[in-house]
């Protein structure tokens, strides 16, 4: 017979390493600044949509 226990608390505890591992991960992360993103050098087609559709008319 297995020591059920036992295994469910070594699973928690790998589960919890990767929960704390990802953390980390995450807060290691630099979100650039909003101005950052805007680069005005690149082109738009003028034939292009947005995802969601067109604009509601005004």
């Amino acid at each position: 017979m297995t020591d059920q226990p036992a295994h469910d608390d070594d699973l928690l505890r790998r589960s919890q390493e990767s929960i704390d591992e990802a953390k980390a991960a995450a807060a290691d992360v630099v979100e650039p600044e909003e101005d950052e993103l805007i680069d005005e050098d690149l082109p738009v087609a003028g034939d292009s949509e947005p995802a969601d559709g067109p604009a509601p008319a005004p």
